[in-house]
């Protein structure tokens, strides 16, 4: 069974902007595109990669490109109501990543990839889903 992994906003950030990728993310990327990794990634993620895109000075047009090519091996999902009652119930700081640490949760996600230091910290003991660096993933799936 492939794994499934959730890829947080900054690590789409990464794939957009050419100044912030890396080979870890574009090494996450290929395994996804070559079917060795399903992906899940949240609307809401993509919204605020666009936003934050922007300040970098990327194209609407770049953007909506890159929106076609990723929507073609990983799948969207969105941040509901219940995603919002469990981030409010389990506040850690950062209401959006909460939200989307819950809506990787609820996609029965096995792995939630970040830069997100905070994030970084939130393995808990009886939780299924690994927080991980794209860096710390990719040496995982290597060994």
């Amino acid at each position: 069974m492939r794994p499934k992994v959730f890829l947080d906003t900054n690590v789409i950030l990464d794939l957009i902007v050419s100044e912030r990728s890396t080979k870890e993310v574009n090494c996450i990327f290929s395994a996804i595109k070559m079917h060795l990794i399903e992906a899940q990634v949240s609307v809401q993620s993509l919204l605020d990669a666009y936003y934050v895109s922007t300040k970098d000075k990327v194209p609407f047009e770049a953007f909506k490109a890159f929106l076609s090519e990723i929507r073609r091996y990983v799948n969207w999902s969105s941040v509901d109501s219940i995603d919002l009652d469990w981030a409010m119930n389990n506040y850690t700081g950062d209401l959006e990543d909460d939200a989307q640490y819950a809506c990787a949760y609820d996609g029965c996600c096995d792995f939630f990839i970040t830069r997100d230091k905070k994030l970084l910290n939130r393995n808990a003991p009886g939780c299924p889903m690994r927080v991980m660096s794209p860096e710390e993933f990719v040496s995982q799936m290597a060994s």
